[in-house]
């Protein structure tokens, strides 16, 4: 029987995974995941020398969506230098009862998205609802989704924009300006943080660039920079006074925002996993004044939930490239 790869590259996939479709699909994947009907396989993510790039593999299986596959790839902060994206990785999908593969596509859009979609979808659930001013602080790619993303779920009307290189956050602040909302470039982080109902950290950093000081009580952090042994954005205080949310425990543990927290004795246990709060297995934001923090690392099923998306949508419309295998 003649087996055929369908490949995708970025221009279709951009067309076919709306926000609003991702978020969907991927807090579909997250309540997969908090029932415990989901596998997520060990993680590798290793700096590759001397180019100062970070490579990893993410792969999971979700049975009752017949999804099984791999995204692998990394992070290269040189390429920007080079002209390239820093972020490079591909999404591979298989068949699970046959192992068969079923398609190969550009992962660099696809993980922007479902980053943004688990950034929408912990706002929801951890954020006060009636949450008006955003700081964003890393206004690069990663800055643009997440802001977007907010507004898909919260009322946001201001944004605080800081990044290391002035003219990204001015950048951002210029874009969100032109779609309606109060928007400025902020001269430090602690200009843009002070005071702001959620704040977004989406940077390559390996040291705190957020102050335990700067955060007000009801004040929801959504970390989702680090996603590599080392790296870091946040002062571990503010995880010792707040409620904290994770993706994946195992995971934040050892290359999340949390490692810092735990290693330093400051954080001994999480409230939850966030797909346990979608599920209705723990209470998201239970007051209007406590401090909530979704540590971000990025699962295999959030690219899972989009690369299907990517699928079926194609196959729907015929886009992609079928190729041959045999």
């Amino acid at each position: 029987m003649s087996q055929s790869l369908l490949l995708l590259t970025r221009a279709e996939i951009e067309r076919l995974v709306p926000l609003d479709e991702a978020i969907r699909a991927v807090e579909g994947a997250f309540l997969e995941f908090g029932r415990g009907n989901a596998l997520l396989f060990p993680v590798i993510r290793e700096r590759i020398d001397p180019y100062g790039g970070f490579f990893g593999v993410k792969a999971g299986y979700l049975a009752s969506r017949g999804w099984l596959g791999y995204k692998g790839g990394g992070f290269w902060a040189s390429n920007r230098e080079r002209g390239l994206a820093g972020h490079q990785s591909v999404i591979a999908l298989y068949d699970p009862e046959t192992g068969v593969p079923r398609a190969l596509m550009d992962g660099n859009y696809l993980t922007v998205v479902r980053t943004g979609a688990a950034g929408a979808i912990a706002a929801r659930y951890l954020a006060r609802q009636n949450s008006h001013v955003a700081a964003i602080i890393g206004s690069g790619v990663q800055g643009r989704i997440q802001l977007a993303a907010l507004r898909e779920v919260l009322p946001i009307e201001e944004v605080r924009c800081f990044d290391a290189r002035q003219e990204s956050s001015r950048a951002l602040a210029e874009a969100a300006g032109q779609s309606g909302l109060r928007a400025r470039c902020c001269p430090s982080a602690r200009a843009a943080v002070e005071g702001a109902d959620v704040v977004v950290t989406a940077t390559p950093s390996f040291q705190p660039v957020i102050s335990d000081q700067w955060i007000s009580p009801g004040t929801h952090i959504n970390a989702m920079g680090a996603d590599t042994r080392g790296k870091q954005e946040l002062d571990p205080l503010i995880l010792a006074r707040a409620k904290v949310v994770v993706d994946y425990l195992a995971q934040a543990r050892e290359i999340g925002e949390c490692q810092h927290a735990f290693r330093a004795g400051l954080l001994a246990s999480v409230h939850a996993e966030l797909g346990q709060i979608v599920a209705g297995l723990a209470p998201g934001r239970e007051t209007e004044t406590e401090i909530t923090v979704f540590d971000s690392t990025g699962i295999a099923l959030q690219d899972l939930a989009v690369a299907d998306l990517a699928c079926r949508a194609a196959q729907a419309c015929g886009a992609g490239l079928a190729v041959q295998l045999d």
